[in-house]
């Protein structure tokens, strides 16, 4: 029998027909005959490792005797084993009794048995990737395929094997919290990066800052101004903190981000700096400074309207792979995005934002990194002329779930007819409706449209920034 046919695969193709996949059959083999001698290594294996972990079909049958056992709380040994496979008629198939009674025997180390199942565990990782990607290269030698597709799809079924892969495990709470506190005191100390700090105090205090592994979403009605406080949030960041920020811009151009960023700088606004005489040269004065300070910024600007999560992902991590680091990630906006797997394709749109809620907040996780993901809100919100609710998030409701935090800006004073951008400085209420390591409450902010920048009432900004060397 083939192997990989039995372990639910999908068949192989010519290319890898004949040829022995990843496998270590002394570790199988150590992995059955210690869950036959210990209850806590029958106890990790169940907890470890499926069936189709196991390459030999045979190893498979006895995986499934002492699955079996375990659960009618049977106990789990030679004998016991070999007698629910007679009963099952699959003695002959897993190799006879001698073979079943053996397996104790072949365990170098019983107290190894941890070692055994994660080789076996990788092993089992390795042949997925095989069977996936070779389906990947059959599909690419036909022509009704798009290479962008096929590119999607391989990078969607690694990114699903690694998720099936995690298994942490159950840790006890002493030890959670022992790591944690530790943490917490080399935070203390200075020994690690603390969670990046945003330029809005009593945003900071509400929040804690904004923490590694965490998705943060930031949504209102077009025209509030939610892309230019995530440009905002993300200028602080890496202008008063050096952190490396990742901006993938779906609507805006990276000329149009760029030039934001300047406005803010200089306090020029968009208009006039497209419309500068060459003769104005204290406007260009101020243009240079305001590109001195900005040119050794570590800000870096996708602006592919047609990317989507996995992408990003891997953007990301080359991106962290390159500068040894990766402190903000911020996606404007989510709604525009669009999905890697084909099967997603025909599905409704909230399934699909159902998806790409989800995959950020794995990438989040993965990465080790904040990520600030924009979005829209219904126009319920306008038309009842009432302050956002997290049941307004535009096309689902998973983004409210897979969200640690939920912001909403909204201008209290804004009608459904007003213009895109409000022409005057206003206040702005920037709601935290979601915050599971905190409190929910209400921060205004001070709105200038004319240079695109959001600052607190009575602080306007660090005006020194710490030393940093700059390019």
């Amino acid at each position: 029998m083939d192997p990989a046919s039995s372990s639910g695969l999908e068949p192989v193709s010519d290319r890898l027909r004949g040829r022995t996949l990843p496998h270590n059959e002394s570790a199988e083999q150590s992995v059955l005959g210690c869950a036959m001698m210990r209850l806590e290594s029958l106890a990790a294996m169940m907890a470890g490792v499926r069936k189709e972990d196991f390459y030999e079909p045979r190893h498979q049958l006895i995986f499934e005797a002492i699955a079996a056992l375990n659960q009618n709380q049977k106990p789990c040994d030679i004998l016991t084993v070999t007698n629910q496979l007679i009963a099952s008629g699959n003695i002959s198939r897993a190799g006879g009794r001698e073979y079943v009674a053996s397996l104790p025997g072949s365990v170098p180390f019983a107290s190894n048995y941890p070692v055994y199942i994660e080789l076996v565990r990788d092993l089992s990782v390795k042949r997925r990737m095989i069977h996936s990607l070779d389906g990947v290269i059959d599909l690419c030698f036909g022509s009704e395929h798009e290479a962008e597709q096929l590119i999607e799809l391989a990078a969607q079924r690694i990114m699903h094997i690694r998720e099936e892969g995690e298994s942490s495990g159950l840790v006890s709470l002493g030890d959670v919290l022992g790591a944690r506190v530790n943490e917490l005191m080399e935070i203390a100390a200075g020994g690690r990066p603390q969670p990046i700090q945003i330029g809005y105090p009593s945003l900071n205090r509400v929040l804690g800052g904004l923490r590694k592994g965490g998705l943060y979403v930031l949504a209102s009605r077009p025209g509030v101004g939610k892309s230019a406080l995530s440009l905002n949030i993300a200028h602080n960041a890496a202008f008063l903190r050096d952190a490396v920020v990742a901006i993938f811009s779906l609507e805006m151009s990276k000329e149009e981000v760029a030039t934001r960023l300047l406005s803010s700088k200089t306090q020029l606004s968009f208009h006039q700096l497209e419309t500068l005489d060459a003769k104005d040269k204290e406007a260009w004065k101020i243009i240079g400074d305001g590109l001195g300070q900005l040119y050794g910024v570590p800000i870096y600007i996708d602006d592919r309207s047609s990317i989507n999560v996995v992408e990003i992902h891997a953007r990301c991590r080359q991106l962290q792979l390159q500068k040894q680091k990766l402190d903000l990630v911020v996606v404007d906006y989510l709604q525009l995005m669009g999905t890697a797997s084909s099967r997603s394709r025909a599905e409704n749109r909230q399934q699909q934002i159902a998806e790409i809620s989800r995959m950020l907040k794995i990438m989040a996780r993965d990465l080790e990194v904040p990520v600030l993901a924009l979005s829209q809100l219904s126009r319920e919100v306008d038309r009842a002329g009432r302050r956002p609710r997290l049941a307004d998030l535009r096309e689902s409701g998973a983004i409210e779930q897979d969200a640690d935090v939920v912001m909403f800006l909204h201008d209290p004073n804004r009608q459904e007819e007003e213009a895109a951008y409000m022409q005057e400085s206003s206040e702005i209420d920037l709601i935290i409706e979601k915050n599971r390591q905190g409190e929910r409450m209400t921060v205004t902010l001070d709105w200038n449209p004319r240079t695109l920048t959001f600052t607190e009432k009575d602080y306007r900004g660090q005006t020194d920034p710490p030393p940093r060397d700059r390019p």
